[in-house]
């Protein structure tokens, strides 16, 4: 199969170039899925003189951790899966202690990978959410249902490359999907880059950094922190 993409940030760049209509536009927040969709977040953001923000996702799991109860998000978000509570019978309290600890969890990730500052708005925004790649299209699906609690007005998903079932998924959950390469057969998203390396934390808290300082956060703070 030929391999379009050399890494992760040439990949941002060609997937950008199927944004430029959201270039420069004071509605729009681009969220990168830590840490792959970061370094691709980065470049779209940078293209397009648009914020960039991380977009988490953390499980809410039953007291044996094997079921999932929930999910909760970041920009701070929750949803409760109420048919698998009712049908687990699990309880108030519970579901109140596997949804703090899972908080927990979810603030110790922002605490490594996000400098210090409030919480994003978006509220009536353009969310951007990009991803390395969509196999399945699970994680991108469950990023939409978090991201539309927020008050964003309009959600975009955007991947280098998706497989045909992934793009069915998605599409369902989004306004829109960009996706500039969907290749048949698919095989994985990693051999549809030259170098795949792992993303550091210490990248993706650089990556941030760099979008902050250099084309700021016009417009995002929010008024509680996580």
């Amino acid at each position: 199969m030929i391999t379009p993409f050399s890494h992760r940030s040439h990949a941002g760049e060609v997937l950008a170039r199927s944004l430029s209509r959201y270039a420069g536009r004071h509605d729009v927040t681009v969220l990168g899925i830590p840490n792959g969709g970061v370094p691709i977040a980065f470049e779209v953001a940078r293209h397009l003189a648009v914020p960039l923000e991380l977009c988490f996702l953390e499980p809410i799991t039953s007291p044996r951790g094997d079921i999932t109860l929930g999910l909760l998000g970041w920009p701070p978000s929750q949803q409760l899966h109420e048919p698998v509570i009712n049908a687990l019978g699990v309880n108030d309290e519970p579901l109140r202690q596997a949804t703090a600890f899972a908080w927990r969890r979810l603030r110790q990730r922002i605490h490594t990978l996000r400098p210090p500052a409030p919480p994003p708005t978006l509220h009536g925004r353009i969310a951007l959410i990009v991803d390395e790649g969509a196999a399945q299209g699970l994680l991108l699906r469950d990023a939409a249902g978090l991201v539309r609690r927020t008050g964003a007005r309009t959600l975009v998903a955007a991947v280098p490359v998706a497989s045909r079932e992934g793009l069915q998924l998605i599409n369902e959950e989004f306004d829109e999907v960009v996706c500039p390469w969907q290749p048949l057969p698919f095989d994985t998203v990693s051999s549809c880059y030259s170098d795949f390396r792992p993303v550091t934390e210490d990248e993706v808290r650089s990556l941030l950094l760099r979008a902050w300082g250099d084309w700021g956060r016009a417009d995002l703070e929010g008024s509680s922190a996580s």
